[in-house]
């Protein structure tokens, strides 16, 4: 009975460690990688020319690209809520969502964002409406979908419709859609640091914090 428990560990065992092996060298080639799978490079960064012609307004220091649709961006939260509150004196970050004219792809959910920012309770219903995208398989950029997850959450539909048809959410997705096309972002999360910098993350947290924060007070690039 033992000679044949032993093989069958062995086996067991050594599934795990190439298991083990492949999911490392995944998150190494396409997370922490020098280009993602679009080629955008891990920084990039704007002439001097084009930092004035940013659509970028002041007193947003840091701003982080994200997408309700974007698993990466959602494990990222803890990190990021981390990096906010390490942000030196006088400066802030800021989240925006990956919006697009067509509102495809990661994009799709931007109008959700807008305006439930405009309402002022976002932060708090991000979480679930990240479950919703990632987990649940919710398209939230369908109505009657959209409509059953604010019901759920005990959300005001009526309220939402009516602040979804504003100008100040118009407004804010026009500014998302501007941002995200000047800098050419297209992978989430992306990381625009003081109008000149586009960073995705090369690095674990807080190492990769340590880098934004870094470029942010000292204005430079960090040495290769």
């Amino acid at each position: 009975m033992k000679k044949r428990i032993l093989p069958i560990l062995i086996y067991t065992v050594f599934v795990a460690v190439i298991s083990a092996l492949i999911t490392t060298a995944w998150f190494q080639n396409f997370v922490l990688n020098q280009k993602n799978d679009s080629g955008q490079k891990s920084l990039v960064s704007l002439s001097a020319k084009e930092v004035d012609a940013s659509p970028i307004g002041a007193g947003e220091d840091i701003i982080e690209i994200f997408s309700y649709g974007c698993h990466f961006c959602e494990r990222n939260e803890k990190n990021v809520d981390a990096l906010e509150k390490r942000m030196p004196a006088g400066t802030k970050l800021v989240r925006l969502h990956y919006s697009l004219d067509t509102q495809n792809g990661l994009a799709r959910f931007a109008p959700v964002f807008a305006t439930l920012q405009v309402m002022g309770i976002e932060e708090t219903y991000r979480q679930s409406a990240y479950d919703a995208v990632i987990k649940k398989k919710i398209d939230l950029g369908d109505p009657e979908k959209r409509t059953a997850w604010l019901a759920g959450n005990k959300i005001d539909v009526d309220e939402y419709n009516k602040v979804s048809q504003s100008e100040k959410v118009k407004n804010l997705l026009d500014y998302m859609t501007r941002v995200t096309k000047y800098y050419n972002v297209n992978a989430t999360p992306a990381y625009i640091v003081a109008k000149k910098w586009v960073a995705l993350q090369d690095t674990d947290f807080p190492s990769f914090s340590d880098k934004l924060i870094s470029m942010l007070e000292t204005q430079q690039a960090p040495e290769e």
